[in-house]
């Protein structure tokens, strides 16, 4: 469709200039969007099809009312979901103070033509202002949504315009959960930043200058990238269903890479399994917990480089391996950003490349990510419930629950002791793997969308092995029959850990 574009239009493009693809891209003939005037007089409603988007007597009153029912502060994100009223747009835009982020969303990109000229122009002239149309839009969206600095944003505000949204309620409310999860996610990174940064840098130059290590002989990630090409593995979690999985995992366990959090690592050899590798992150020391009276020597640990140097020196491995945490972003220009942890950029030039590896912020995530840079496909999920299955936190044989039977008394149960600390929680009911209903928290929920994401972006299958736990989107939630039958094609290793890493050599640094 042809428009005619006037200079300020070129100046916004010039400022902005994904806004000017909606102008060029083909138009959908079957969509017919028009700008009608309201029985009020001054006032406009959009029209699709012959259908109102907005009230067709009074739609600056209407918009007045949806503006009402929440309180902007000038830190506050603003999102407005379904265009049709384009008395919301400006009432929402004059209330923001100059700068101030407002996010226009809408599933059909054909509006921009009768909303433009006196409506769009204006408010996308003002920084801050955006506008995101039709499906090939969202990843723009989540790109500026993950690189922007949430250190001036106090929270966020969504008024959706109601006769839009109705026309696919699905999308938008998939569009705004998404949105609320990501600013949720970032929110949640930056307050871990604030609490822990200071212990990061200092764990971080303690293991950097620690890397000679004669009592565990140390390496980077970076020279295992891609050695375990098209080996299956297996990621352990201490979910509640774990203790129900060990026996089959005893069983199928040389027929993949087994790797687990440092969480299930105690749980796995109560049963007499030995993986082939554990991952630790934290940088806390209580994290030792987790090792403590385990034997240990004859397992490699993959540790990030601010994990707890307690760890390191009193527990004894057959090599650590080292990663940092880096986040990928697209900025606002469209560049790739790295977004590393604090003091990680000193300890390269120390140490030369250790090797990225993203995270979701839970030991699972950085732990599946890490399995994908060595290649490892299929990826086999065990114990990741990302629920309470049975109103249980974690499985048996955990230290957190080793910790929790010594309280165990006349008027304290196991039981209640799960039951007050999830009752302090952020709780939900989700769907489960097994088609039903399952108790989670916010946390657990951020986690799951982390997976389900990632999953996306993959060109190998990951399974689930769960019946209990929460059903993962975008992967194969199977049962252990299923894992079993699919695991038979596969041959034995008989146990990485034990005969040696590919590729796994000692690198010492260049100066410490």
């Amino acid at each position: 469709m042809s428009h005619n574009i006037s200079e300020k239009t070129r100046e916004i493009f010039g400022k902005k200039p994904y806004l000017s693809l909606y102008f060029q891209r083909p138009v959908d003939p079957s969509r017919n969007f028009d700008l009608k005037p309201a029985k009020n007089p001054e006032e406009w409603f959009l029209e699709l099809n012959g259908r109102a988007l907005s009230s067709t007597i009074a739609p600056r009153t209407q918009a007045q009312r949806i503006l009402q029912t929440q309180k902007i502060s000038s830190t506050d994100l603003v999102v407005v979901i379904g265009l049709g009223n384009p008395h919301l747009i400006f009432e929402v835009h004059k209330s923001l103070e100059p700068g101030q982020v407002l996010l226009l969303v809408d599933e059909y990109p054909e509006l921009i033509f009768p909303l433009w000229d006196g409506i769009l122009e204006p408010v996308m002239d003002v920084p801050g202002r955006h506008l995101f149309l039709g499906h090939s839009a969202l990843n723009l969206l989540w790109n500026y949504l993950e690189s922007l600095p949430v250190e001036r944003v106090s929270g966020i505000r969504v008024f959706r315009n109601t006769a839009s949204t109705a026309l696919n309620e699905t999308y938008y409310s998939d569009l705004e959960i998404k949105i609320r999860k990501i600013l949720s996610s970032k929110m949640s990174d930056l307050l871990t930043k604030f609490e822990f940064e200071r212990i990061w840098v200092r764990n971080t130059f303690v293991n950097t200058a620690n890397f000679p290590d004669s009592k565990n002989p140390r390496t980077r990630i970076e020279s295992l990238k891609g050695k375990f090409l098209d080996t299956p593995a297996m990621l352990v979690s201490a979910g509640p269903s774990l203790r129900s999985q060990c026996e089959w995992i005893s069983k199928v366990r040389d027929k993949v890479f087994l790797f687990s959090c440092d969480t299930s690592f105690k749980a796995l050899l109560k049963f007499g399994i030995v993986p082939d590798g554990v991952i630790t992150l934290d940088a806390q020391t209580h994290s030792f917990f987790h090792f403590m009276g385990a034997e240990s020597s004859n397992v490699p640990l993959f540790a990030d480089l601010v994990s707890s140097p307690s760890i390191l020196r009193s527990q004894k491995f057959t090599k650590i391996v080292h990663s940092l945490t880096a986040k990928y972003v697209v900025d606002a220009s469209g560049e790739f950003k790295r977004e590393v942890t604090a003091g990680s950029k000193t300890a390269e030039k120390l140490l030369g490349p250790i090797g990225d590896i993203q995270s979701g912020g839970s030991v699972a995530t950085t732990a599946f990510d890490l399995l994908r840079n060595l290649g490892c496909k299929p990826i086999f999920l065990v114990g990741q419930d990302l629920a309470y299955s049975g109103r249980e936190i974690h499985s048996t044989g955990t230290h957190h629950n080793e910790k929790w039977l010594t309280l165990i008394g006349r008027t304290q149960s196991l039981e209640k002791i799960n039951e007050v600390i999830i009752r302090k929680r952020d709780t939900r009911l989700v769907r489960s793997a097994e088609g039903g209903l399952v108790l989670t928290d916010y946390v657990l929920d951020l986690y799951r969308h982390w997976f389900e994401e990632s999953f996306r972006s993959l060109d190998f299958s990951v399974y689930n092995v769960n019946s209990r736990g929460a059903q993962i989107a975008n992967c194969k939630n199977v049962s252990l029959e299923e894992a079993d039958r699919i695991l038979s094609s596969f041959p034995s290793h008989n146990f990485f850990g034990k005969n040696g890493f590919p590729g796994m050599t000692t690198i010492l640094p260049k100066s410490v």
